[in-house]
Protein backbone atom coordinates (compact mmCIF):
# COMPACT_ATOMS: atom_id res chain seq x y z
CA UNK A 1 0.00 0.00 0.00
CA UNK A 2 2.63 2.30 0.46
CA UNK A 3 4.40 1.94 -2.45
CA UNK A 4 0.86 2.62 -4.28
CA UNK A 5 1.17 6.49 -2.70
CA UNK A 6 4.94 6.61 -3.38
CA UNK A 7 4.24 5.31 -7.07
CA UNK A 8 0.70 8.22 -7.01
CA UNK A 9 3.47 11.36 -5.82
CA UNK A 10 6.33 10.00 -8.02
CA UNK A 11 3.63 9.78 -11.22
CA UNK A 12 1.93 13.11 -10.45
CA UNK A 13 5.68 14.42 -9.62
CA UNK A 14 6.67 13.16 -13.46
CA UNK A 15 3.35 14.49 -15.06
CA UNK A 16 3.51 17.84 -13.87
CA UNK A 17 7.39 18.29 -14.30
CA UNK A 18 6.52 17.07 -18.47
CA UNK A 19 3.44 19.85 -17.86
CA UNK A 20 5.79 22.65 -17.16
CA UNK A 21 8.73 21.49 -19.63
CA UNK A 22 5.90 22.03 -22.47
CA UNK A 23 4.56 24.74 -21.59
CA UNK A 24 7.92 26.62 -21.29
CA UNK A 25 8.91 25.16 -24.36
CA UNK A 26 5.59 26.07 -26.69
CA UNK A 27 6.49 29.68 -24.75
CA UNK A 28 9.77 29.89 -25.95
CA UNK A 29 8.85 28.97 -29.30
CA UNK A 30 6.25 31.75 -29.54
CA UNK A 31 8.45 33.59 -28.20
CA UNK A 32 11.03 33.30 -31.28
CA UNK A 33 8.79 33.41 -33.71
CA UNK A 34 7.10 36.89 -32.62
CA UNK A 35 10.99 37.71 -32.26
CA UNK A 36 11.64 36.69 -36.05
CA UNK A 37 8.41 38.44 -36.98
CA UNK A 38 9.31 41.32 -35.05
CA UNK A 39 12.58 41.79 -37.03
CA UNK A 40 10.93 41.38 -40.46
CA UNK A 41 8.57 43.88 -39.13
CA UNK A 42 11.10 46.36 -37.99
CA UNK A 43 13.13 45.88 -41.42
CA UNK A 44 9.62 47.00 -43.23
CA UNK A 45 9.24 49.87 -41.48
CA UNK A 46 11.98 51.68 -41.74
CA UNK A 47 10.67 53.76 -44.19
CA UNK A 48 7.85 54.55 -41.92
CA UNK A 49 8.55 56.48 -39.06
CA UNK A 50 5.50 58.33 -37.79
CA UNK A 51 3.56 60.53 -38.17
CA UNK A 52 3.80 63.17 -41.27
CA UNK A 53 5.46 66.03 -40.59
CA UNK A 54 3.28 69.63 -40.81
CA UNK A 55 4.13 73.05 -42.72
CA UNK A 56 3.68 75.91 -40.18
CA UNK A 57 3.53 79.67 -41.17
CA UNK A 58 7.33 78.55 -43.34
CA UNK A 59 5.49 77.10 -46.12
CA UNK A 60 9.08 75.21 -46.87
CA UNK A 61 10.06 74.17 -43.60
CA UNK A 62 8.65 71.31 -42.16
CA UNK A 63 8.47 70.37 -38.44
CA UNK A 64 7.93 67.10 -36.64
CA UNK A 65 3.94 65.90 -36.33
CA UNK A 66 5.51 64.96 -32.31
CA UNK A 67 6.49 68.36 -31.31
CA UNK A 68 3.86 71.24 -30.85
CA UNK A 69 3.85 75.07 -31.12
CA UNK A 70 4.47 77.22 -28.16
CA UNK A 71 2.40 80.24 -29.89
CA UNK A 72 3.53 82.47 -26.15
CA UNK A 73 7.45 81.74 -27.67
CA UNK A 74 6.47 82.60 -31.36
CA UNK A 75 6.84 85.67 -33.42
CA UNK A 76 5.82 85.59 -37.36
CA UNK A 77 5.92 88.33 -39.11
CA UNK A 78 4.30 88.24 -42.87
CA UNK A 79 4.41 90.53 -45.86
CA UNK A 80 3.46 90.01 -49.36
CA UNK A 81 6.98 89.26 -50.25
CA UNK A 82 8.10 87.72 -47.44
CA UNK A 83 7.68 86.04 -44.44
CA UNK A 84 10.00 86.02 -41.26
CA UNK A 85 10.13 85.36 -37.39
CA UNK A 86 10.48 82.44 -35.13
CA UNK A 87 8.91 79.22 -34.68
CA UNK A 88 9.30 77.90 -30.93
CA UNK A 89 8.09 74.13 -30.39
CA UNK A 90 8.01 71.20 -27.69
CA UNK A 91 8.11 67.83 -27.16
CA UNK A 92 9.49 64.41 -26.13
CA UNK A 93 11.89 63.90 -29.90
CA UNK A 94 15.25 63.32 -29.35
CA UNK A 95 17.89 65.73 -30.05
CA UNK A 96 19.86 63.08 -32.64
CA UNK A 97 16.53 62.87 -34.19
CA UNK A 98 15.75 66.12 -35.31
CA UNK A 99 19.06 67.09 -36.36
CA UNK A 100 18.62 64.18 -38.91
CA UNK A 101 15.20 65.21 -39.61
CA UNK A 102 16.04 68.45 -40.27
CA UNK A 103 19.00 67.90 -42.28
CA UNK A 104 16.85 65.48 -44.77
CA UNK A 105 13.77 67.89 -44.86
CA UNK A 106 15.13 71.07 -45.40
CA UNK A 107 17.35 69.48 -48.49
CA UNK A 108 14.09 68.10 -49.56
CA UNK A 109 11.96 71.65 -49.48
CA UNK A 110 15.47 73.31 -51.36
CA UNK A 111 17.37 74.38 -48.53
CA UNK A 112 21.25 74.34 -48.77
CA UNK A 113 22.95 74.02 -45.24
CA UNK A 114 25.72 76.55 -44.11
CA UNK A 115 27.34 75.24 -40.86
CA UNK A 116 26.21 73.66 -37.59
CA UNK A 117 27.11 74.10 -34.11
CA UNK A 118 26.77 71.08 -31.61
CA UNK A 119 27.24 70.12 -28.23
CA UNK A 120 24.76 71.59 -24.98
CA UNK A 121 22.82 73.17 -28.14
CA UNK A 122 22.36 72.34 -31.41
CA UNK A 123 22.18 75.38 -34.03
CA UNK A 124 21.65 74.31 -37.47
CA UNK A 125 22.38 77.38 -40.32
CA UNK A 126 20.37 76.99 -43.46
CA UNK A 127 20.39 79.09 -46.93
CA UNK A 128 17.42 79.69 -49.59
CA UNK A 129 17.52 82.49 -52.31
CA UNK A 130 17.02 85.98 -50.50
CA UNK A 131 15.85 83.93 -47.28
CA UNK A 132 18.11 82.28 -44.14
CA UNK A 133 16.94 80.01 -41.78
CA UNK A 134 18.80 79.02 -38.08
CA UNK A 135 17.01 76.28 -36.57
CA UNK A 136 18.41 75.44 -32.52
CA UNK A 137 17.72 72.42 -30.90
CA UNK A 138 18.15 71.93 -27.02
CA UNK A 139 17.33 68.58 -25.12
CA UNK A 140 16.37 69.15 -21.27
CA UNK A 141 15.74 66.36 -18.70
CA UNK A 142 12.01 66.09 -20.29
CA UNK A 143 11.20 67.61 -23.09
CA UNK A 144 13.28 69.01 -26.18
CA UNK A 145 12.76 72.53 -27.34
CA UNK A 146 13.04 73.58 -30.68
CA UNK A 147 13.59 76.94 -32.38
CA UNK A 148 13.18 78.20 -36.08
CA UNK A 149 14.43 81.72 -36.91
CA UNK A 150 13.76 82.22 -40.39
CA UNK A 151 14.88 86.26 -41.25
CA UNK A 152 15.16 87.91 -45.32
CA UNK A 153 18.34 88.29 -46.39
CA UNK A 154 19.95 91.73 -47.24
CA UNK A 155 20.85 92.21 -50.63
CA UNK A 156 24.68 92.28 -51.53
CA UNK A 157 26.08 95.69 -52.07
CA UNK A 158 29.30 97.57 -52.62
CA UNK A 159 30.72 99.48 -49.81
CA UNK A 160 31.74 102.27 -52.84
Amino acid sequence: MKMDGVVSIVYRLLVWTLSVFLLIGAGCSTTQKEAEWSEESDEQQTEISGPAPIYYDFEDISIPAELSLVRKKSFVYSTPAFTAGVLVFKGGVDGDSLVNFFNSSMAKDGWVPRSSFRYGRVILSFEKVERSCLISIEESALTTQVEVWVAPQAAASSPY
